[in-house]
C-alpha cells in the first residue's frame, strides 16, 4: 500500500499524519493533485456550529437545572393562573327579598253532632264544643230511672227528648254560636247533678 494511501485512510478515520508522514506521501505522489491531497489531509475540517441564541426571559432547559421561581415567565408559558376579579355590586343598588308565602292555617271544624249518655245523676256528652248551625243530639238512657235531655241557653229552652230506661233517641236542633246547658228536666234530677255545659261555635 503506498504512503498517499494511508495517508488518505488516517484522514478518513479522523487521524493526525506526523509531519514525516506527509512528506513521504508527498515523494509518493506522482501528480501534483495528489501532492495537494498529502498537505491538506492531516488538517481537520471545521464543522461549523450554530450559535443557539438564548430566549429572553427563559428558564436554562438543562435537564436537572434548578428553576428559579423569582425568574420572570415568558407570556403564555404555563404559571400560576390570574385571579378572577369579584365583582362588585353597584352603590346604592339594595337587593330585593322575595317575599315567603305563609301557610293559612284551615279553619278548626268541630263535629255537628254529639252523643249524651244519661244515668243516676249525671250527663255525659261525647263532644264540648259544636259546630254553629244544625247539631244532633243522640241521646241514651243508662240508668234505671226516666230521664230526658233538654236543652237551655240562658232563659231560652230549645227543646227537649223524654227517655224511659235503656232507650235511645235524637234531637236535632239550629243552634247559633253560645253557651248551652243540656240536663234533664224532671224534678229534682238537675239538682242531683244531671247537668253539662257545651259550647258552639
Amino acid at each position: 500500500m503506498s504512503w498517499f494511501a494511508i495517508l488518505l485512510a488516517l484522514a478518513a478515520l479522523g487521524g493526525s499524519p506526523s509531519a514525516a508522514a506527509r512528506k513521504q506521501c508527498a515523494k509518493a505522489a506522482v501528480s501534483t493533485h495528489q501532492k495537494q491531497q498529502c498537505k491538506t489531509a492531516g488538517k481537520k475540517k471545521k464543522t461549523p456550529v450554530a450559535k443557539v441564541k438564548p430566549r429572553s426571559g427563559t428558564q436554562p432547559q438543562t435537564p436537572g437545572a434548578q428553576r428559579d421561581p423569582s425568574a420572570p415567565t415568558s407570556p403564555g408559558s404555563s404559571g400560576d393562573p390570574s385571579p378572577t376579579p369579584t365583582p362588585t355590586p353597584k352603590p346604592g343598588a339594595t337587593p330585593t327579598p322575595t317575599p315567603v308565602p305563609t301557610a293559612t292555617p284551615d279553619p278548626v271544624k268541630y263535629p255537628a253532632r254529639t252523643g249524651v249518655d244519661l244515668s243516676e245523676w249525671t250527663v255525659r256528652p261525647t263532644y264540648r264544643t259544636l259546630a254553629t248551625g244544625r247539631v244532633t243530639f243522640n241521646a241514651a238512657n243508662l240508668g234505671e230511672d226516666d230521664h230526658n235531655l233538654s236543652v237551655r241557653s240562658g232563659a231560652t229552652e230549645y227543646g227537649k227528648v223524654d227517655l224511659a230506661p235503656g232507650d235511645t233517641d235524637s234531637l236535632v236542633l239550629q243552634l247559633p254560636p253560645g253557651t248551652y246547658t243540656l240536663y234533664c228536666s224532671l224534678q229534682g234530677h238537675e239538682e242531683q247533678g244531671m247537668r253539662a255545659d257545651i259550647i258552639v261555635r
